[in-house]
């Protein structure tokens, strides 16, 4: 039997307890064999110059999963470094195929995020080949349309309000909110002066 792994893509600008909390909340409800957070360095729907350095946002990844309840079952996914930018979902899919066979790979979206989904570049072969799982957020019901009885909605798990836009203000105004962030990702954020912190 091949070995299951969920794909959790995103820029995580900059990661937060909210990514970790539905990462294992996403392993202990899909049952899977591993989760890698995908960064992705440049998100086709997302303004460039809003991004942190990849490098540095993999390596606040790295960081926080340590810390992650499932640490072991985690991995940080440089794979879309390595290809043609924008990042394009179903290239990346379509490396990793490659790359690694006995693998069988499935997405963790956001609930909001499904709405846009057609407007993504090979939508219906994503649909159609790869398991979708599907962490809601509060206020992004799933529409009830034809393809959307692919996806499989995780059920039980703990609402994730928080957005990386709201940390990103409030450290550009100087405040770190050590609270929401995993351990070291404050300090990592001050000494690389990101998000345009000042002391």
């Amino acid at each position: 039997m091949p070995q299951t792994v969920v794909l959790y893509f995103g820029s995580f600008n900059p990661i937060h307890r909210g990514h970790l909390t539905v990462a294992d909340a996403a392993l202990d409800a899909i049952g899977a064999d591993a989760l890698w957070f995908v960064v992705s360095p440049q998100n086709p729907f997302k303004r460039y110059d809003e991004l942190a350095p990849e490098t540095l946002r993999i390596e606040m990844v790295r960081r926080a999963i340590r810390n992650a309840r499932h640490a072991d079952k985690m991995f940080a996914s440089d794979i879309e470094f390595q290809l043609e930018k924008p990042s394009l979902t179903l290239h990346t899919l379509e490396t990793l195929n490659h790359r690694f066979p006995q693998i069988r790979f499935g997405l963790l979206l956001g609930s909001d995020n499904i709405a846009g989904l057609p407007a993504w570049y090979g939508f219906e072969r994503i649909v159609n080949e790869y398991p979708i799982w599907v962490y809601p957020r509060e206020g992004y019901p799933i529409p009830q349309l034809t393809w959307t009885e692919k996806l499989t909605l995780l059920n039980n798990v703990p609402l994730m309000p928080q957005a990386a836009t709201d940390l990103r203000a409030s450290i550009a105004h100087g405040i770190i909110p050590e609270n929401e962030l995993p351990e070291g990702i404050g300090a990592f954020i001050r000494e690389h002066h990101l998000y345009g912190y000042h002391d």
